[in-house]
């Protein structure tokens, strides 16, 4: 794979549900970094409908605004671990037309917010299926003309870019919790395989979200990443899934 600029690798930082803290502190961290990342954000329950401009700036900056579904459904399995989660959002019964008009609401919401027309998806809870037992089906078929990626389920690996990739199902690394040794050990193997990391992240910093980054690991994954920015291509997923190979 060439990456842009002669890079041997890339990676995309992605941080999910349209924190407040992202907008006031995250994105203005990267950009002191001269890195762009992925904020999915879901609308409704967010912080982007309480601050839209704000949001409009962030997109304006160069990251980007993707596509999370407008209620944040999930599958709850089990149930008992869901009771933040409204039975009415449960994946497993969902329907696919359902499923479908929602990313198509959110993508109408977003585009109004950054006036874009091309963004990627990130799938609920890392769910990437609808539906129950022998009707259960995936979610990447459904909406694959609606975004230009997904980045998919929490398979901990490094994406190796193919023609038979599946784009809407992009396995991810999760951020949350991780010292900045695992961070280095991807960044390494990362380059060495000449492939692409996608890492997905809550909060950063205590206080913001039940799942998070501490604040200092994540300074330092930033620091790192700058510091390797002639080897390794950082840009949103977006932007990075439009040079995998043709499918």
């Amino acid at each position: 794979m060439h990456w842009p600029g002669g890079c041997r690798g890339a990676l995309s930082l992605s941080y999910d549900d349209g924190l407040a803290h992202h907008v006031d502190v995250v994105a203005p961290a990267l950009e002191a970094a001269g890195l762009r990342g992925t904020f999915y954000v879901p609308i409704h329950r967010s912080d982007l409908a309480a601050r839209p401009a704000a949001w409009r700036r962030l997109a304006q900056a160069g990251h980007e605004l993707g596509n999370h579904t407008v209620f944040h459904p999930c599958r709850r399995e089990p149930a008992e671990a869901f009771d933040w989660l409204s039975p009415a959002y449960d994946l497993a019964g969902y329907r696919p037309e359902q499923l479908r008009a929602e990313v198509q609401v959110a993508n109408q919401a977003l585009q109004l917010i950054d006036g874009q027309h091309r963004r990627s998806f990130g799938h609920t809870c890392c769910d990437t299926r609808i539906g129950r037992g022998a009707a259960a089906q995936p979610i990447g078929p459904l909406i694959a003309d609606l975004c230009v990626a997904g980045r998919g389920a929490h398979t901990e690996r490094i994406v190796q870019p193919a023609a038979a990739v599946d784009r809407m199902d992009l396995g991810c690394c999760s951020g949350d919790g991780c010292r900045i040794g695992d961070l280095e050990r991807l960044v390494a193997a990362t380059l060495a395989c000449g492939g692409w990391a996608i890492l997905m992240m809550h909060g950063v910093g205590a206080g913001h979200h039940p799942l998070s980054i501490d604040a200092a690991v994540h300074a330092a994954l930033l620091a790192l990443l700058a510091a390797q920015h002639d080897a390794l291509w950082v840009a949103p997923v977006a932007v990075v899934a439009q040079h995998l190979p043709a499918r």
